[in-house]
């Protein structure tokens, strides 16, 4: 006799689903990617999304005169797309026969779909970010700004000409308008503290829109490929240090440094053998505004599978296969170019 009928089906696919959601669950707990982008749920097939820039100010004047300014944004629309993975697809007799492995492939796609599932926004945020894409301002999102007029407006509402722009790539020589390239790693402790010190530095200068007050940025999670993760770990937790000659020898305590403040993310997507590098890191900041961030995930609709679900045992028995089919909808997009900072070595 058949083992295949509907209890037998109910029950497989209560196992798949619960294994499905328990592993998404576990992963879901060390993701990455929530610490830089914002999640945005989506009723649409596309998004406008609205990005607000601070550019009112205060200043002392005569009584009854009022400057008015426009409330400034920049609007982006993002198609959200389709999530199509590779389906399930198994025999009747793979099913009826208990030497078969019906049950332990079932269960086998369901923890790799559970764990994909977990795994895709941080995959697709990464992948968003190594290909340097084009932000609201028209320009790439990492920008050198290395002649002064190069890099990020301040105001991408009206141009923001000549030196009113900043950048949010740091390499090469470091100049009036970049710190330059700021390594990590392969040079001793108290130079990459002080060079994540000095990117820090540069951030904290960078004004709001206005041009008049401090965007009051704040620098808080380091991002690093697994070859910068000690380097890193230790120009941000060290408490004394052994300074190397150029900086007078000797050691040093450098408990206030402002790198302690710093959360060291470790992301394996960056690594050179996933397309990345093992030299470059990234700086994210949060700022006073609330906005969306640097990057979106727009969720349009959420990951799901396609089950048989009950069936009669009449409904079964014409059936010669079976299908399981991963699907969702959603996007990725980039955001505030002043939330993300790319730091490369050379």
């Amino acid at each position: 006799m058949s083992i295949l009928n509907a209890a037998f089906l109910f029950d497989l696919e209560t196992n798949m689903r619960t294994i499905t959601e328990n592993t998404y669950t576990t992963l879901m707990q060390n993701q990455w990617w929530r610490k830089v982008a914002r999640e945005m749920p989506s009723n649409s097939k596309k998004e406008r999304i609205i990005w607000l820039l601070e550019t009112g100010f205060l200043q002392y004047g005569t009584e009854g005169q009022v400057q008015f300014v426009d409330m400034a944004t920049q609007m982006q629309e993002l198609e959200n797309k389709y999530v199509n993975g590779s389906g399930l697809k198994m025999l009747r007799s793979q099913l009826e026969d208990l030497d078969g492995g019906g049950v332990d492939a079932a269960n086998a796609w369901s923890r790799t779909m559970g764990a994909l599932a977990a795994n895709f926004p941080q995959q697709e945020v990464a992948a968003l970010i190594l290909s340097n894409p084009t932000c609201y301002d028209g320009l790439a999102f990492f920008h050198a700004n290395a002649s002064g007029t190069s890099g990020h407006p301040y105001d991408p509402t009206n141009g923001s000409p000549g030196s009113a722009r900043f950048a949010n790539l740091f390499t090469g020589t470091a100049g009036s308008n970049n710190p330059g390239a700021l390594p990590i790693g392969g040079v001793t402790i108290d130079v990459a503290q002080a060079n994540l010190n000095k990117a820090i530095a540069y951030i904290a200068s960078i004004p709001q829109p206005n041009g008049k007050n401090p965007r009051k940025l704040k620098p808080t999670k380091l991002f690093v490929p697994p070859a910068l993760y000690y380097p890193a770990l230790l120009a941000t937790r060290s408490n004394m240090i052994a300074m190397g000659a150029a900086s007078g020898g000797g050691g040093a305590d450098v408990t206030a440094s402002p790198t302690g403040t710093l959360e060291v993310v470790k992301v394996e997507e960056f690594s050179a053998a996933l397309g990345g590098s093992d030299t470059d890191y990234y700086i994210g900041c949060e700022d006073i505004s609330g906005q969306l961030g640097a990057f979106v995930f727009v969720n349009r609709e959420a990951f799901n599978i396609t089950y048989h679900g009950p069936m009669t045992d009449a409904q079964l028995a014409g059936k010669r296969e079976f299908e399981w089919l991963p699907h969702g909808r959603s996007v990725v997009g980039p955001g505030h170019p002043y939330l993300f900072y790319q730091v490369k070595a050379t």
